[in-house]
């Protein structure tokens, strides 16, 4: 790494506090509390609200039982749901306050598959509320986050909660109110907390309650240390690695070879073509013996049943790598407020299942390490990206399970890579063309590799590695958790210069208009303010970047939701908001 790289390591840092509930803050407000399956803890915590007068309901969204309803009178009545061919969903409440227990969640369920049940109406419960005036979301899961010491990993795959969030956080923060962990035994003590929590009115969106305290989130900055010697995995045992043979998997399987790896055994979903043959042979090039397998990691029996075929053979490093983001063509990658059961699915299946599987796999066949490829919009919370980011965050939670086990493992969560994979697709180029613009650059490959030989000599389980300019918008208006990866607040550039206009909604429109001329590559003036913004070919990664840009102009933070909401208005429609919120700041 040269002296001006700006690649750096982000890790998860927690810090004690405390949680003072506003007095009163109870009385008149409404409470809708959900949990897929039993909770105990939401049990208690209706009691809490409901004894310090607010109205509570309280329903299993699991089983679908009727709930009872505790208001502020005392009295019980029917938890009422609106009809639905996509699964459970709760009435809607203008004003109410959600949070959705997931942490007595049965993990696992048959021969090893996941049910990713409760993930889909976690995902459809952040589109209602979203959608909802005036409503919020809290989130609670019992994941055996890595706080100070060591904790048990409870519960990994709930990772995708979190993820979940941060996407909800960045795609409608107006609607969003956190994600609390519990470490708490007692479940009337963690009843309580949460309450005090709840009712203190904080802007701590990632907390961890523990029976010593609370906790809250920060994400820290470090640079990348240098690769240590002594950690590597031994040549003569056989490595596995997921993805296909062909970009970045195959990169990590020559960078094994190259290492001096003697076997290899690289799985994916797609058959063996030319292009995978050549990539075969340029491996046994470099003296190792390179098998191809046609096998999806997210299946379960057949991971299984390879399982039991290796047994026996000594297992070296498990790399997973795999991913599937399309359906019938077309990208799943997309805004949480669109996003379907069926592109989730799909999201989960080879990347998330796949990481599950594997872990088990490399458990069972005693593997001396696994290494994840995960991605920084879990660690960030992306617009435009809630199902990938969650399904990646899985890895992230997969490798704290392994910690410390008899399998060194790290997920590592990359920011934008060019060149290979996704990023090397027309979909993969826009988005990271975005994000190069709002200053969150590509990773190389070569950067890609030397962290990977890093991240095996570290006693980390969780690394987040991306590089981006002191100036990037896109951590502009952080959250509490990256505030101090934020070298400054949003500016408003063009907020001195509003002040001064007599025209202030067309001085924002002309701001806009030059920004969206260059996102579109063409003239400010054949962008006509008048017309719909659907019709000059926005498309979602322009409106992202748009959130961005606007932010950075005129420090005012739209919801993506709010601005894909807004294609069928004007420019000059959409500048008139932005005054209306510029007004109502004082500004």
């Amino acid at each position: 790494m040269t002296d001006d790289d700006q690649t750096r390591i982000l890790g998860l840092h927690w810090e004690k506090t405390e949680f003072e509930p506003w007095p009163g803050a109870a009385v008149g407000t409404e409470w809708v509390l959900l949990s897929w399956g039993p909770s105990r803890a939401a049990d208690a915590l209706a009691v809490v609200l409901g004894d310090e007068g607010a109205g509570v309901r309280r329903a299993d969204l699991a089983t679908e039982d009727v709930g009872a309803t505790v208001s502020r009178e005392g009295t019980r009545g029917a938890f009422v749901r609106l009809p639905s061919t996509e699964g459970p969903r709760v009435r809607q409440e203008a004003g109410a306050r959600y949070v959705l227990f997931l942490d007595e969640t049965v993990p696992m369920t048959g021969s090893g598959a996941t049910n990713w049940d409760w993930a889909h109406a976690a995902v459809r419960l952040c589109q209602q509320v979203a959608s909802q005036p005036g409503a919020k979301l809290w989130i609670v899961t019992r994941t055996g986050l890595h706080g100070p010491g060591t904790h048990e990993v409870t519960r990994p795959e709930h990772d995708f909660a979190w993820a979940l969030g941060r996407c909800h956080a960045a795609e409608s923060f107006e609607s969003w109110g956190g994600l609390v962990d519990l470490d708490v035994d007692d479940p009337a003590t963690a009843g309580r907390m949460l309450a005090d929590h709840l009712l203190s009115d904080s802007g701590e969106d990632e907390v961890l309650l523990r029976d010593d305290g609370p906790l809250v989130a920060r994400l820290r900055a470090s640079t990348l240390p240098p690769t240590a010697s002594g950690q590597g995995l031994s040549p003569e045992r056989l490595h596995v690695v997921s993805g296909g043979a062909t970009g970045l998997s195959f990169e990590v399987a020559r960078w094994l070879a190259r290492r001096g790896a003697k076997r290899l055994l690289i799985l994916g979903r797609s058959p063996l073509d030319a292009d995978r043959e050549r990539n075969l042979r340029l491996l046994e090039s470099l003296g190792c013996a390179a098998k191809y397998e046609v096998l999806d990691v997210g299946d379960p029996t057949a991971v299984h049943a390879l399982t039991d075929r290796l047994r026996g053979d000594p297992l070296g490093g498990v790399f997973h790598l795999a991913s599937n983001w399309r359906l019938d063509g077309q990208s799943c990658v997309t805004s949480l407020k669109t996003a379907t059961d069926e592109q989730i699915e799909v999201l989960l299946g080879a990347k998330a299942s796949g990481a599950l599987l594997l872990s088990q796999l490399a458990e069972d066949l005693g593997a001396e390490a696994m290494v994840l490829f995960s991605s920084a919009a879990a660690t960030l919370g992306s617009p435009g990206q809630a199902g990938y980011a969650a399904a990646n965050a899985v890895l992230d939670g997969v490798a704290r399970r392994l910690h410390r086990g008899r399998v060194r493992a790290v997920s590592i969560a990359w920011g934008p890579i060019g060149e290979v994979g996704f990023g090397a697709t027309r979909e993969g180029s826009q988005l990271h063309d975005v994000w190069e613009r709002l200053g969150l650059r590509r990773l190389t490959v070569d950067q890609v590799l030397s962290t990977v030989g890093m991240a095996l000599a570290q006693d980390e389980p969780n690394l987040t590695v991306a590089a981006w300019d002191e100036s990037a918008d896109l951590l502009a208006g952080a959250r509490p958790v990256l505030e101090a990866l934020v070298a400054t607040e949003p500016q408003g550039l063009s907020l001195e210069r509003l002040g001064d206009q007599a025209d202030r909604v067309g001085f924002i429109v002309e701001v806009v208009r030059e920004h969206l001329a260059r996102m579109l590559s063409c003239a400010p003036q054949e962008v006509d303010p008048g017309k719909a913004l659907g019709s000059l070919e926005i498309d979602s990664l322009i409106a992202l970047e748009m959130l961005f840009v606007i932010e950075r102009e005129f420090a005012v933070r739209l919801g993506l939701d709010e601005v894909l909401a807004g294609m069928d208005n004007t420019l000059v429609a959409m500048a008139e908001l932005l005054d209306q919120r510029i007004r109502e700041d004082g500004r």
